[in-house]
C-alpha cells in the first residue's frame, strides 16, 4: 500500500497551505470573534482566492468548468482548508455537491447549472433535513406536486448549509403525500426564478458559515429540474452521503492538525517552573496523543477517498472515517484547550475556535450514532433500524 502523495499532490498541499497562511488564516479569526456570517461579498472575494487552486471546480471534468482532480487531490484542499477556517470549508463542502448536477442529470442540466456553480458565480445548498426530519430520510414531508409542466413545492427545510445565501437548492421532496422512499425526488430550485426564503439559525461553531431554514411555499419549479426521478431519491441519497461524509472527516483532520500546530507552538513558548511546559511529560503525552489520534483519523479519511477515486462503493469506509475523524476532533482540541489553560478558554488563541467548529461537525451527514450503526450493519449483516 503507498500511504505518500505523488509530486504532484504535494505541491498542491503547499501552494494550499501558503495560500492559508498568507490570506486566509488573518481573516479567519477576525470574522468569528465579530460573529460576521461570510455573506456574498466577504465571500466572493474569498472565492476568488481559492478558485485557482481548484477548489470550487475540484472533481467536476474540465469540459464542464472544473478542475478535473483527483476526490484524494480534493481531500488534501480540503484538509488545508479546514485547518485554516472551517466555516469557509463548509462552504466549499456544500458547493461540492454539484457534483450531484454532474453524475445524475441530463447534458442540459449541466450545461445550465456547472458553469455558474464551479466558478463561483453562484452558490449552491442541499435542501434534506426538516423540522421532523433528521437521520430518517424517507420520512421527508416537503411535497412536490405536480401541475402540469410544474411542480409546486412545499414544506420547510431545517440546518441547510449555505441556505440564506444561495442562489440553487437541490431540494429532496415526496412526489405523493405519504409514498415513502419509493416517492422521494431530487430538483434543482434556481432561487431567481422559483423563489424561496429563509431564516438564519445562530449555533454553536462554524459562526462564520451561513446555516438556515429554507421556507417553500408554492414554489413554483419547471419540470426539467428534476434531477433524480421518484423512486430512486433515497438511494441517491446513500451514496452522496459517501462523499460528503469524507469531506466532514478530513475537515476534522485539518481542525485537529491546526490544535496540535497551536498547541506545540504554545508549549514551546510558555515557561513555568522555570522551563517550556513541553517539557513537562503529561504535556508531551497530550501531544503525542494528539499526533496519534489525527494521524489514524486521516488514514481513514484519505483510505475512504481512494476508494472514490476507484470508483468503489464506500459506505463503511466513509462512516468509520467520519465518525472516527469528527470525534478524534474533539477530543484533540479538548486537549489543546487543557495546554493552554485559561488562555485556551479565551478568544486570543484559536483553539477555543477549533473546538467549537469540531463539536459541530459530528452532526451534519449523519450523526456519529448513525455512523456506528451503518458501520456495525455492514459488518453483522443485521440493520439496527430499516
Amino acid at each position: 500500500m503507498d500511504f505518500d502523495f505523488t509530486s504532484e499532490q504535494k505541491m498542491v498541499q503547499e501552494t494550499a497551505r501558503r495560500l492559508m497562511e498568507r490570506e486566509i488564516i488573518p481573516l479567519a479569526d477576525e470574522y468569528d470573534k465579530a460573529k460576521a456570517l461570510l455573506d456574498r461579498q466577504k465571500l466572493k472575494a474569498l472565492l476568488d482566492k481559492l478558485c485557482p487552486l481548484g477548489y470550487l471546480g475540484n472533481v467536476i471534468p474540465e469540459e464542464y468548468g472544473g478542475a478535473g482532480l483527483e476526490f484524494v487531490t480534493f481531500g488534501i484542499l480540503m484538509e488545508e482548508l479546514s485547518r485554516a477556517y472551517a466555516s469557509l470549508a463548509g462552504v466549499i463542502l456544500i458547493q461540492s455537491a454539484s457534483r450531484e448536477i454532474y453524475e445524475l442529470g441530463t447534458e442540459e442540466q449541466r450545461r445550465r447549472f456547472l458553469p455558474s456553480l464551479v466558478s463561483g458565480e453562484k452558490i449552491l445548498c442541499t435542501a434534506i433535513t426538516e423540522p421532523n426530519v433528521g437521520s430518517d430520510n424517507s420520512s421527508i414531508e416537503t411535497l412536490a406536486r405536480k401541475d402540469g409542466d410544474d411542480y409546486v413545492l412545499n414544506g420547510t427545510k431545517i440546518w441547510i448549509s449555505s441556505g440564506s445565501i444561495s442562489d440553487l437548492a437541490i431540494v429532496v421532496a415526496q412526489t405523493e403525500k405519504g409514498a415513502g422512499p419509493q416517492g422521494l425526488c431530487h430538483i434543482v430550485v434556481d432561487r431567481k426564478e422559483s423563489p424561496y426564503s429563509t431564516r438564519e439559525l445562530p449555533k454553536l461553531g462554524l459562526r462564520s458559515f451561513p446555516t438556515s431554514e429554507v421556507i417553500l411555499e408554492d414554489c413554483r419549479v419547471p419540470k426539467e429540474n428534476i434531477l433524480v426521478a421518484p423512486g430512486a431519491g433515497l438511494k441517491i441519497i446513500l451514496k452522496l452521503y459517501e462523499g460528503a461524509r469524507c469531506m466532514m472527516a478530513i475537515g476534522a483532520v485539518g481542525m485537529a492538525q491546526a490544535a496540535i500546530d497551536a498547541s506545540v507552538r504554545y508549549a514551546k513558548e510558555r515557561v513555568q517552573f522555570g522551563k517550556p511546559i513541553g517539557s513537562f511529560q503529561l504535556i508531551q503525552k497530550m501531544i503525542a496523543d494528539m499526533l496519534a489520534e489525527t494521524e489514524a483519523a486521516r488514514l481513514l479519511s484519505y483510505r475512504a477517498f481512494s476508494l472514490l477515486d476507484r470508483k468503489v462503493r464506500c459506505e463503511r469506509e466513509s462512516s468509520l472515517a467520519k465518525f472516527y475523524a469528527t470525534e478524534a476532533a474533539v477530543r484533540v482540541t479538548s486537549l489543546a484547550i487543557q495546554i493552554h489553560g485559561a488562555y485556551g478558554l479565551s478568544e486570543e488563541y484559536p483553539v477555543e475556535r477549533y473546538f467549537r467548529d469540531a463539536r459541530s461537525f459530528t452532526i451534519p451527514d449523519g450523526t456519529t450514532q448513525i455512523q456506528k450503526l451503518i458501520v456495525a450493519r455492514n459488518v453483522l449483516g443485521i440493520p439496527a433500524f430499516r
